[in-house]
């Protein structure tokens, strides 16, 4: 249900590709009518006993009864086999060596009958490919013109490019699965077409040869249809786009990779002028830092930030306080923990600054709501917390990469029903922590 949802809203006009999705459901109808048509059209041509009706017509030729026999072709009205015998046994009425000629014209005629608009869905599998791969192009065109606008926060561009490539993916589905029924719809319809044709030769030989003496011709092995009699052969499925598509979709989903690897380990060092801390002694509160931070030891995560320091509760040196949040009992950091800290300090501190520029407003006010309202008043522009969303991890030389990843992680944002709330997406990182 999750991908059907997904291929409807493709459809809409405000979807990147939307008009190639409609390009390919005309695609995927014009083909549809098209197998329809010949499915009815070779049905209506074949829809006769042929094992039956050639017996009737041996029994009637061997007894000489040339116009019986051309009554009950003509009887047949414009089914394939029973038009070209009575072809045949006109011609052979009027001159026997003549009857050859005529039915092998008319069989020529009722192939070309039954195998036209056939190689219309091979080309409709083929565009069908392409052009789903030109509406999966022009989706990633737009999700990374859309990720490289400025004002696009770090945390936001791997989701951002993530959905823009699976929105744009869709069309190569469509257009994929009209291509594959296309064939298959072919391969049908060239296999009625192919049995058809067998049967015509077969029949039309053998009343061939009873329309002919022995001493004006020999007897006839050769077919009367244009696949038995030349070198032609019929239109076949064409792979190349498939090939094509390949051949370009793979470096596109490598390159996409790595730019979604790119956007979610982002981060700024630490410049050489940056303080350890602390919101500067005797700072008004309106100018006041955030000066979040993270330290990671073997005893856990300790959090330091602005509302801490004003409250009077930070220690000089690690070693007098316990961690913020210790590790678990099964030895392992509290990843889940350490989030949920982070979007409490993060929902104080808008709180914090909505306040001081805009008024109060009501407790307990989801975070989402929080940073719709800072972002929409344009709030960032204000002296207050100017480093709101910057963060600083500190780890001892000996904790491992692991970790540190997965607080970066933890401190970029916090997910919420219908999607994520940034935290704190310029991420610091420094090490060796004085105990």
């Amino acid at each position: 249900m999750g991908i059907l949802h997904e291929l409807v809203k493709c459809f809409l006009p405000s979807a990147e590709a939307f008009f190639f999705m409609w390009l390919l459901t005309g695609i995927g109808l014009a083909a549809l009518c098209i197998f329809l048509e010949r499915l009815i059209h070779l049905g209506w041509r074949t829809d006769y006993d042929a094992p039956a009706f050639f017996s009737r017509q041996h029994a009637l030729l061997t007894e000489k009864k040339l116009e019986e026999a051309s009554a009950l072709c003509f009887s047949g009205g414009r089914r394939a086999l029973p038009r070209i015998l009575a072809v045949g046994i006109q011609k052979s009425m009027q001159e026997p060596l003549l009857a050859k000629g005529a039915m092998r014209e008319e069989s020529q005629h009722m192939t070309a009958a039954l195998e036209r608009r056939l190689p219309l869905l091979v080309m409709l599998s083929n565009v069908s490919t392409l052009v789903g791969l030109l509406g999966t192009v022009f989706g990633l065109i737009m999700s990374f013109t859309a990720v490289s606008q400025p004002g696009v926060d770090a945390s936001e561009k791997s989701s951002l490019l993530a959905a823009g490539i699976s929105t744009a993916m869709n069309s190569t589905l469509v257009g994929l699965s009209i291509s594959v029924l296309a064939i298959v719809g072919y391969a049908f319809l060239r296999a009625r077409v192919d049995a058809a044709l067998n049967e015509i030769d077969r029949y039309s030989v053998a009343i061939l040869n009873l329309l002919n003496p022995q001493e004006l011709q020999t007897k006839f092995s050769a077919g009367f249809t244009r696949r038995s009699g030349d070198d032609e052969e019929p239109a076949d499925t064409d792979v190349t786009p498939m090939l094509n598509l390949m051949i370009i979709l793979i470096p596109v989903l490598l390159t996409s990779s790595e730019m979604v690897k790119i956007g979610s380990v982002e981060m700024k060092l630490p410049e050489a002028s940056q303080g350890g801390g602390g919101a500067g002694g005797g700072a008004e509160a309106a100018k006041a830092e955030l000066s979040a931070a993270v330290a990671v030891t073997d005893k856990g995560f300790y959090l330091f930030h602005y509302f801490q320091q004003q409250g009077g509760a930070a220690a000089a040196s690690l070693k007098d306080r316990a961690p913020d949040i210790p590790l678990l009992q099964s030895g392992n950091y509290d990843y889940p923990a350490l989030n949920q800290k982070l979007a409490e300090l993060k929902q104080r501190a808008l709180t914090e600054v909505i306040k001081t520029y805009v008024g109060g407003t009501a407790p307990n006010t989801p975070l989402a709501e929080l940073h719709n309202l800072y972002v929409s008043r344009g709030l960032n522009a204000q002296p207050m917390f100017q480093d709101i969303e910057n963060i600083k991890i500190v780890g001892e030389n000996k904790v491992r990469y692991q970790t540190v990843i997965s607080v970066m992680d933890a401190a970029r944002s916090l997910k919420i029903e219908h999607g994520r709330v940034p935290l704190f997406p310029n991420v610091s990182i420094a090490g060796g922590i004085a105990q």
